[in-house]
């Protein structure tokens, strides 16, 4: 565990150094983004890493290089820090409990998964060999593009960057591999609930000082306001549930699960609730958490709540047209700089999120210069639009040009979903249930807002005698719509998800446009039409990848309802502080019988806490069932912590032949440097098979043959890379089978291997030949518990 701590205590230190830019490129914020200052300062901290390594390819990716960049970087930042001590100061002296609480928030997460992490660290099962051999052989490349540690003599063909962001911290703290595949994946937990709390608080806090400004006629609409100004501690409870609702809580499938497990006397199935819909996959934060889910999907979520911060601060900039929306001086290129390589790096970290987030972004920028243009069209404003969006989605891929050079996409297309393949309704809710009956609750009390201004401002234009419409026509047309919507989905079930999504994906947007002036709740309501939008695309098109013919919306659905369950998150935990404003309105200003109003309260009130506890029953049951063991002989089940969290300790214990691969793993880490190649046995994907490559990081002729081709499908149309996909599978059986030795030595050869390891798998599965032949024209590098190792001479 000292090793999370250190972790947690280097992203401490950098966030503090990365204050003075966090507050210049957040400065719109209530919180100036004190929040997102560590996200930033690791977001920073790997670009400048990476970015050097990758254009100089002769730069060496070593401790030292780590170091002197952290100290370039502390040396720069030090005239900030001494230049704004004022300002930093008064910022914590004013705004100190929600600088405690959000700490405790990144704090607390980071030692909570790391502590439910020690119960089962190992890397195994799933696709940890394939995530694990990513940072291996990141952290052991000495050069960039990092090596493939399942394709010799090629770089890793996939969305690399978040390993590369865990290997960087780890490297510069000497962890090995195994240990920063839990120590990383760890922090990134807290930092992606510092995010996620600091957008959420930011929004409620703006949208309570605009009403504190109103009331009290401070300043008027839209100008620079004061710390004070900002109420951020009456926001920590909005920003807590946003962090609940996006990280911690289940889906309403975990419920149903948990009670049919449990009246049936079985140990719960924690993993069934990420396969509701058919043939797709649903995961949810909660649950790749708690699997460890190394990916790419996972490790960019803590990064897209940081561009949503940094939307929402360039949809608040009070003025500026074009560029100087991001404003002047240093200031204009730290911010475009800043948002750039942020929102650019979700493409190199995971290519589905991208186009999300650099679109919310867009649409905050267009708002804002049309507000600074006063709601008037006008040419100059396209104009200016086109300048500061092209401006960011350039820069954006020219950051990471580098990496668009030798990446060769997966994607095949774009298919359309047939009506047998769209999602039934009923699993929608099982997935999304919680959040969107807040989302919803929050689109009727925003509509019941209107219509009642509406009535109030007809009575009192009657009152002077003046005669005005109750209605406004265009509420008649979309309430029409939505209800022909819902109509039309109850006669056809498979277009029902699709019609009532894109329903209330209008609806909201809509509802966004009337409450405009509070940009808060107007933004809140955009993040959960955003999220029903993408719902609804997966309704209709899905992205063709390898899995097109069997299973053509797995990916899609997996990917874009991902984003969705966080951009929901955020729309409902803020959406709570705007219900509750319109339930205490009804009470105050509403004419009916105080029972009647109670009494819908507490039934909303009911239903709220009904669902908070059905999702609260993955938490509490899914990490039992996740970690429990059976004893050998009596069956009982119990808990062991490991107190520690290295991700290959368990191959000690596991059995003889895996004892006998921990050592001899071990010692390729502590006496092998640089990437050599190592031929080990082939086999199924989903199994033990190139796990040594996989926990070195050394690389070898083929790994897991069904992912090889996933991120190499649109490379191996190119026929001579097809015919060397195919001879590397035989030519590995020809290795550990040909009694030529000559044969054999012309292979290792040709694909410049170095070592050749024999354990217990390899002599499974090429028995009954003579794995020992190699010790007459190799040399025995290693020789213990059962593995040999092999150099060529």
């Amino acid at each position: 565990m000292i090793d999370l701590l250190a972790m947690i205590v280097l992203a401490e230190v950098l966030g503090l150094f990365c204050l003075p830019l966090t507050f210049s490129v957040f400065r719109h914020l209530p919180d100036r983004g004190w929040a997102f200052s560590k996200g930033l300062a690791i977001a920073l901290l790997t670009f400048c890493a990476w970015f050097p390594l990758m254009v100089v390819r002769a730069l060496p990716y070593t401790q030292m290089f780590l170091i002197v960049e952290v100290l370039v970087l502390a040396i720069c930042s030090i005239p900030g820090l001494l230049k704004m001590r004022g300002e930093i100061g008064r910022f914590v002296k004013t705004q100190w409990p929600y600088v405690v609480a959000s700490e405790v928030v990144f704090i607390g997460m980071v030692l909570g998964l790391g502590w439910i992490r020690g119960y089962g660290p190992d890397i195994r099962s799933y696709e940890m060999f394939m995530d694990g051999g990513f940072l291996a052989s990141i952290m052991r490349s000495e050069h960039l593009p990092p090596s493939d540690m399942w394709y010799s003599g090629s770089s890793i063909n996939y969305y690399y960057y978040g390993h590369f962001t865990v290997a960087t911290l780890a490297k510069l703290l000497g962890q090995v591999p195994a240990v920063a595949f839990n120590t990383g994946f760890c922090l990134l937990f807290g930092v992606c609930a510092a995010n996620l709390f600091g957008v959420a608080s930011n929004i409620v806090a703006w949208s309570k000082g605009l009403r504190a400004r109103r009331d009290a006629a401070l300043v008027a609409d839209g100008g620079e306001q004061s710390e004070q100004a900002y109420p951020l501690s009456q926001a920590i409870l909005y920003g807590g549930a946003s962090v609940a609702s996006g990280l911690v809580l289940g889906n309403l499938a975990a419920f149903v699960q948990w009670w049919f497990d449990s009246h049936a006397g079985r140990v719960y199935d924690w993993f069934s609730p990420s396969r509701v819909i058919g043939k797709t996959i649903n995961e949810f934060p909660a649950f790749s958490y708690l699997l460890d889910d190394f990916h790419a999907h996972v490790l960019t979520y803590s990064f897209t709540f940081m561009a949503i911060g940094l939307a929402f601060s360039l949809l608040l900039a009070p003025a500026g047209k074009g560029l100087d929306l991001f404003g002047q001086g240093i200031a204009r290129i730290a911010t475009i700089g800043v948002t750039a390589l942020v929102v650019g790096s979700l493409f190199v970290m995971n290519g589905w999120d991208y186009p999300t987030y650099m679109g919310l972004v867009i649409v905050c920028i267009a708002w804002q210069q049309w507000r600074v243009y006063e709601h008037r069209w006008r040419w100059l404003l396209l104009l200016d639009i086109f300048a500061a969006a092209g401006t960011l989605v350039a820069l954006s891929f020219l950051l990471f040009l580098p990496f668009y050079m030798g990446f060769i996409s997966p994607s095949q297309g774009i298919g359309i979903v047939s009506p047998g393949q769209r999602s039934p309704l009923w699993d929608e809710v099982l997935i999304f249930g919680l959040q969107a009956f807040v989302f919803l609750s929050l689109l009727i009390c925003g509509y019941y807002r209107l219509i009642g201004a509406r009535l109030r401002a007809a009575r009192e234009a009657r009152a002077e005698g003046v005669v005005a419409a109750d209605w406004n026509p265009a509420w008649i047309v979309l309430g029409a719509v939505v209800v022909l919507g819902i109509i039309v989905a109850i006669i056809t079930p498979e277009w029902r998800t699709f019609l009532i999504s894109l329903a209330l994906t209008a609806l909201a947007i809509y509802l966004a446009f009337k409450v405009s002036d509070d940009l808060g709740h107007m933004f809140a309501l955009w993040l959960g039409a955003l999220a029903l939008l993408l719902i609804a695309g997966c309704e209709v098109v899905f992205l063709r990848d390898v899995f097109a013919d069997s299973y053509p919306r797995m990916n899609s659905v997996f990917k874009f309802y991902f984003q969705s369950w966080g951009l929901l998150a955020l729309a409902s935990g803020t959406g709570l502080f705007y219900i509750r404003e319109t339930l205490a309105y009804w009470s105050k200003h509403v004419r009916q019988p105080a029972w009647l109003k109670s009494s819908a309260q507490g039934v909303w009130y009911l239903g709220l806490v009904v669902l908070v506890v059905m999702a609260m029953a993955y938490p509490l049951v899914a990490p039992y069932a996740r970690y429990v063991q059976s004893k050998p002989l009596t069956g009982a089940l119990y808990l062991q912590h490991t107190l520690n969290l290295d991700g290959m300790e368990y191959l000690k214990t596991s059995s003889p032949g895996d004892k006998g691969d921990y050592e001899a793993i071990h010692w390729l880490n502590a006496h092998v440097s640089g990437t050599p190649v190592i031929v080990e046995a082939l086999g199924d994907d989903y199994s033990k098979f190139a796990r040594v490559s996989a926990l070195t990081g050394l690389p070898t002729l083929m790994g897991w043959v069904g992912h090889e081709y996933q991120w190499r499908v649109n490379w191996l149309r190119n026929p001579v890379n097809a015919e060397d996909f195919q001879q590397r599978q035989t030519d590995i059986k020809t290795i550990y089978t040909s009694s030529d030795n000559a044969q054999v030595q012309s292979l290792l050869k040709h694909y410049q291997v170095t070592y050749l390891y024999v354990g217990e798998m390899e002599r499974e599965a090429y028995a009954p030949s003579d794995l020992q032949r190699f010790s007459s024209f190799m040399d025995i590098a290693y020789q213990a518990d059962g593995v040999t190792i092999y150099k060529v001479r």
